[in-house]
Protein backbone atom coordinates (compact mmCIF):
# COMPACT_ATOMS: atom_id res chain seq x y z
CA UNK A 1 0.00 0.00 0.00
CA UNK A 2 2.52 2.33 0.45
CA UNK A 3 4.24 1.55 -2.14
CA UNK A 4 1.24 2.46 -4.52
CA UNK A 5 1.45 5.78 -2.41
CA UNK A 6 4.56 6.63 -3.33
CA UNK A 7 4.21 5.81 -6.74
CA UNK A 8 0.48 8.12 -7.29
CA UNK A 9 2.72 10.75 -5.93
CA UNK A 10 5.53 10.40 -8.42
CA UNK A 11 3.03 10.47 -10.99
CA UNK A 12 1.47 13.36 -10.00
CA UNK A 13 4.22 15.30 -8.87
CA UNK A 14 7.12 14.89 -10.94
CA UNK A 15 5.17 16.03 -13.61
CA UNK A 16 3.83 19.39 -11.73
CA UNK A 17 7.21 19.76 -10.91
CA UNK A 18 8.66 19.42 -14.42
CA UNK A 19 6.32 21.73 -15.41
CA UNK A 20 6.33 24.65 -12.67
CA UNK A 21 10.56 24.52 -13.93
CA UNK A 22 9.49 25.22 -17.37
CA UNK A 23 7.58 28.02 -16.50
CA UNK A 24 10.11 29.44 -14.69
CA UNK A 25 12.25 29.49 -17.28
CA UNK A 26 9.91 30.52 -19.47
CA UNK A 27 9.10 33.24 -17.60
CA UNK A 28 12.46 34.34 -16.96
CA UNK A 29 13.24 34.29 -20.38
CA UNK A 30 10.60 36.64 -21.38
CA UNK A 31 11.12 38.59 -18.64
CA UNK A 32 14.24 39.39 -20.01
CA UNK A 33 13.67 39.69 -23.74
CA UNK A 34 11.24 42.53 -22.67
CA UNK A 35 14.30 43.82 -20.56
CA UNK A 36 16.43 43.98 -23.50
CA UNK A 37 13.56 45.39 -25.92
CA UNK A 38 11.48 48.01 -24.15
CA UNK A 39 14.13 50.72 -24.59
CA UNK A 40 14.32 49.73 -28.11
CA UNK A 41 10.38 49.41 -28.74
CA UNK A 42 10.16 53.09 -27.19
CA UNK A 43 12.91 54.13 -29.59
CA UNK A 44 11.33 53.47 -32.68
CA UNK A 45 7.85 54.74 -31.68
CA UNK A 46 9.53 58.02 -30.72
CA UNK A 47 11.36 57.72 -34.25
CA UNK A 48 7.87 57.05 -35.73
CA UNK A 49 6.20 59.42 -34.04
CA UNK A 50 8.68 62.32 -34.94
CA UNK A 51 8.71 61.23 -38.86
CA UNK A 52 4.74 61.33 -38.86
CA UNK A 53 4.69 65.15 -37.18
CA UNK A 54 7.21 65.57 -40.04
CA UNK A 55 4.96 64.45 -42.41
CA UNK A 56 1.70 66.24 -41.22
CA UNK A 57 3.45 70.13 -40.58
CA UNK A 58 7.33 70.09 -41.62
CA UNK A 59 9.46 72.37 -39.67
CA UNK A 60 12.58 72.94 -38.15
CA UNK A 61 11.76 71.91 -34.19
CA UNK A 62 8.55 70.26 -32.32
CA UNK A 63 8.00 71.12 -28.58
CA UNK A 64 6.37 69.76 -26.27
CA UNK A 65 3.32 71.64 -25.23
CA UNK A 66 0.97 69.32 -23.03
CA UNK A 67 1.78 66.61 -20.08
CA UNK A 68 0.65 63.82 -22.02
CA UNK A 69 2.49 64.34 -25.10
CA UNK A 70 -0.30 64.97 -27.52
CA UNK A 71 0.18 68.11 -28.34
CA UNK A 72 4.00 69.59 -29.94
CA UNK A 73 4.52 72.88 -31.46
CA UNK A 74 5.79 73.41 -34.32
CA UNK A 75 8.90 75.57 -34.76
CA UNK A 76 10.81 77.48 -37.88
CA UNK A 77 14.54 78.31 -37.98
CA UNK A 78 14.21 81.85 -36.09
CA UNK A 79 12.36 79.89 -32.76
CA UNK A 80 8.63 81.24 -34.34
CA UNK A 81 5.66 78.86 -33.83
CA UNK A 82 4.42 78.03 -36.58
CA UNK A 83 1.75 75.60 -36.00
CA UNK A 84 0.29 72.46 -33.67
CA UNK A 85 0.79 68.73 -34.20
CA UNK A 86 -1.76 67.22 -31.88
CA UNK A 87 -2.58 63.34 -31.48
CA UNK A 88 -6.37 62.38 -30.79
CA UNK A 89 -8.36 59.19 -30.25
CA UNK A 90 -11.45 57.99 -32.44
CA UNK A 91 -13.54 54.92 -32.49
CA UNK A 92 -13.81 53.06 -35.54
CA UNK A 93 -15.46 50.09 -36.31
CA UNK A 94 -12.66 47.88 -35.17
CA UNK A 95 -11.83 49.45 -32.27
CA UNK A 96 -9.33 52.88 -31.59
CA UNK A 97 -7.87 55.17 -34.25
CA UNK A 98 -5.24 57.11 -33.25
CA UNK A 99 -5.37 60.14 -35.44
CA UNK A 100 -2.29 62.85 -35.81
CA UNK A 101 -2.77 66.59 -37.95
CA UNK A 102 -0.83 69.43 -38.22
CA UNK A 103 -2.43 72.61 -37.97
CA UNK A 104 -0.80 76.09 -38.97
CA UNK A 105 -1.11 79.24 -37.20
CA UNK A 106 -4.05 80.18 -39.34
CA UNK A 107 -5.89 77.55 -38.46
CA UNK A 108 -5.68 75.74 -41.78
CA UNK A 109 -4.68 72.07 -41.77
CA UNK A 110 -1.33 71.27 -43.60
CA UNK A 111 -2.00 67.23 -43.23
CA UNK A 112 -3.66 63.79 -41.55
CA UNK A 113 -1.55 60.73 -40.35
CA UNK A 114 -3.44 57.66 -38.66
CA UNK A 115 -0.43 56.40 -36.60
CA UNK A 116 -2.30 53.58 -35.35
CA UNK A 117 -5.64 51.36 -35.74
CA UNK A 118 -7.19 48.18 -36.24
CA UNK A 119 -9.73 48.58 -38.97
CA UNK A 120 -10.72 46.12 -41.03
CA UNK A 121 -7.74 45.34 -44.22
CA UNK A 122 -9.37 45.90 -47.05
CA UNK A 123 -11.84 48.45 -45.65
CA UNK A 124 -11.84 50.68 -43.29
CA UNK A 125 -7.73 50.52 -42.97
CA UNK A 126 -8.14 52.25 -46.10
CA UNK A 127 -8.59 55.24 -44.10
CA UNK A 128 -4.68 55.52 -43.68
CA UNK A 129 -4.29 55.91 -47.46
CA UNK A 130 -3.22 59.12 -49.01
CA UNK A 131 -5.87 59.25 -50.88
CA UNK A 132 -8.22 59.51 -48.28
CA UNK A 133 -6.33 61.48 -45.92
CA UNK A 134 -5.85 64.49 -48.35
CA UNK A 135 -9.07 65.69 -48.33
CA UNK A 136 -8.62 67.41 -44.68
CA UNK A 137 -5.77 69.37 -46.16
CA UNK A 138 -6.69 73.16 -46.50
CA UNK A 139 -9.20 72.92 -44.21
CA UNK A 140 -9.57 75.11 -40.82
CA UNK A 141 -12.96 74.50 -39.49
CA UNK A 142 -13.83 71.94 -36.92
CA UNK A 143 -16.89 71.45 -38.35
CA UNK A 144 -16.06 68.48 -41.27
CA UNK A 145 -18.06 65.94 -41.77
CA UNK A 146 -18.04 63.22 -44.34
CA UNK A 147 -20.46 63.38 -47.53
CA UNK A 148 -22.99 61.00 -46.08
CA UNK A 149 -23.54 63.58 -43.55
CA UNK A 150 -24.12 66.50 -45.63
CA UNK A 151 -20.26 67.10 -45.56
CA UNK A 152 -17.38 67.49 -47.68
CA UNK A 153 -15.14 64.44 -47.10
CA UNK A 154 -15.87 61.46 -48.86
CA UNK A 155 -16.34 58.55 -46.85
CA UNK A 156 -15.14 55.33 -47.88
CA UNK A 157 -16.76 52.63 -49.17
CA UNK A 158 -18.05 50.76 -47.43
CA UNK A 159 -16.27 52.22 -44.06
CA UNK A 160 -18.12 54.95 -43.22
CA UNK A 161 -17.96 54.24 -39.76
CA UNK A 162 -13.89 54.78 -40.10
CA UNK A 163 -14.46 57.60 -42.24
CA UNK A 164 -16.48 58.93 -39.51
CA UNK A 165 -14.09 58.37 -36.49
CA UNK A 166 -11.17 59.47 -38.40
CA UNK A 167 -13.20 62.68 -39.25
CA UNK A 168 -14.26 63.07 -35.84
CA UNK A 169 -10.75 63.06 -34.47
CA UNK A 170 -9.55 65.73 -37.12
CA UNK A 171 -11.97 67.98 -35.47
CA UNK A 172 -11.22 67.53 -32.24
CA UNK A 173 -7.70 68.61 -32.89
CA UNK A 174 -8.60 71.58 -34.74
CA UNK A 175 -10.73 72.54 -32.06
CA UNK A 176 -7.88 72.04 -29.48
CA UNK A 177 -5.55 73.71 -31.50
CA UNK A 178 -7.65 76.88 -31.00
CA UNK A 179 -6.45 77.09 -27.28
CA UNK A 180 -2.75 76.83 -28.12
CA UNK A 181 -2.84 79.01 -31.16
CA UNK A 182 -5.71 81.33 -30.77
CA UNK A 183 -6.82 80.95 -34.02
CA UNK A 184 -10.43 81.91 -35.59
CA UNK A 185 -11.33 80.71 -38.89
CA UNK A 186 -13.68 82.87 -41.34
CA UNK A 187 -16.46 79.89 -40.68
CA UNK A 188 -16.39 80.48 -36.78
CA UNK A 189 -17.21 84.33 -37.49
CA UNK A 190 -21.25 85.11 -37.45
CA UNK A 191 -21.89 86.73 -41.12
CA UNK A 192 -23.02 89.87 -40.94
CA UNK A 193 -26.46 91.24 -40.75
CA UNK A 194 -26.34 94.00 -42.28
CA UNK A 195 -26.00 97.74 -41.16
CA UNK A 196 -23.91 100.86 -42.65
CA UNK A 197 -20.35 100.80 -42.28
Amino acid sequence: MENNKQNSFTLIAKPALILMAICAIVTTLLAMTNMLTVGKIADNAAQKAAESRMKVLAAQDYRQLDSDGAVYGAYDENGNLIGVVITTLSSGYGGKIEVMTGIRNNGEISGVTILSMEETPGLGARGKEDSFLRQYKGHDHSSLAVSKDGGEINALSGATITSRAITKAVNEAVELSKSYLGTVSASDIPAATGGNE
